[in-house]
């Protein structure tokens, strides 16, 4: 399943409104916002269909998944979106991360909890703002990564990466005479943030999959002292897509303009996936210098001319 989603659900008492345009979503927030509402009437109308007094709106079929038989309901669902809700046991085991992937369905997972064994993005992180009969379900994190950075004000850059990414941030702080050291994964960067030394970080990791980690992110920098800045782009493959490398490639550019109508979630369970398999298509006829690799574990050597790095750095500006 791909592109945009609406879906509008209401009894006589409230309306919820949700846009969905990747295949997971997360409803957070605190008790009593109403999730636990939302959940039940979608729950009622797929029980009970008009005569729950419910109206839902949707161009795909909506359920709520749970029961000790969840993963023989999964097996049979298609082309839906499926609801959780955090008082299910599964939700956070790894079965359940697992089944999920190569299906072709949309998922709004309901939970106050991090689910780190789903890469999720964390412009899908949203929560619930009560508004009487007419809740708002908007995005938490908007606007938290940073626009300028290719003067590169920092003492230590730190990535989450540590594969062709870090090849090229590492190379970009060298030349402005700045420390730079890989997290080796994001569920390392917090403690790699909190012994770092440094006055002034910048932060930089895959907004595509950092939604179990980005809440204690957060945390971490409003209560330091210290000056930290995030950078967050898709991926760095989507960035590397974005710069005026690819200017002349009207595929990429007709991609890059709606990502959302070119994804399918069955084949892709994370838009980094897709952006590294886009980058990889795109060049696999290019010189060898520029031929991106699969595996992501070497960055060709094209990529860090002086040209194309000021390309993709440029690139970072215009995120």
């Amino acid at each position: 399943m791909k592109g945009k989603l609406s879906f509008s659900i209401q009894n006589r008492h409230i309306t919820f409104k949700l846009e969905l345009e990747r295949n997971i979503t997360v409803i957070t927030g605190d008790s009593g916002t109403g999730k636990t509402k939302l959940i039940n009437m979608v729950r009622m109308y797929s029980e009970l269909g008009k005569t729950s007094g419910i109206t839902l709106r949707c161009s795909k079929p909506c359920i709520v998944l749970s029961g000790i038989n969840w993963e023989t309901v999964l097996e049979n669902t298609h082309e839906s979106i499926v609801f959780v809700e955090e008082s299910t046991s599964f939700l956070s085991s790894q079965a359940f991360a697992s089944a999920i992937q190569k299906t072709d369905n949309y998922y709004v997972l309901v939970t106050r909890e991090p689910l780190p064994q789903i890469p999720y993005s964390i412009d899908a992180i949203k929560q619930i703002i009560k508004n009487e009969r007419k809740p708002k379900i908007q995005k938490i994190f908007n606007r938290i990564s940073v626009k300028t950075i290719s003067d590169f004000l920092y003492e230590e850059v730190i990535v989450e990466d540590s594969k062709a990414g870090y090849q090229f941030y590492l190379k970009a702080s060298e030349k402005m005479g700045v420390v730079c050291q890989s997290a080796r994964g994001k569920s390392n960067l917090l403690s790699v943030l909190n012994n770092s030394k440094a006055d002034k970080i910048l932060l930089i990791a895959d907004a595509a999959a950092l939604g179990s980690e980005i809440k204690e992110l957060m945390k971490f920098k409003q209560l330091s002292y210290k000056t930290i800045d995030f950078f967050l782009p898709e991926s760095f493959e989507w960035l590397v897509l974005k710069s005026a490398i690819f200017n002349a490639n009207a595929n990429v550019k007709r991609v890059l303009s709606n990502p959302v109508n070119h994804i399918e979630s069955k084949d892709y369970f994370s838009w980094e996936r897709f952006f590294t398999h886009l980058l990889v298509e795109e060049t696999k006829d290019n010189p060898k210098q520029l031929r991106y690799p699969k595996s992501k574990n070497n960055l060709p050597s094209g990529y860090l001319s002086d040209a194309n790095m000021a390309s993709i750095l440029n690139a970072m500006n215009n995120k």
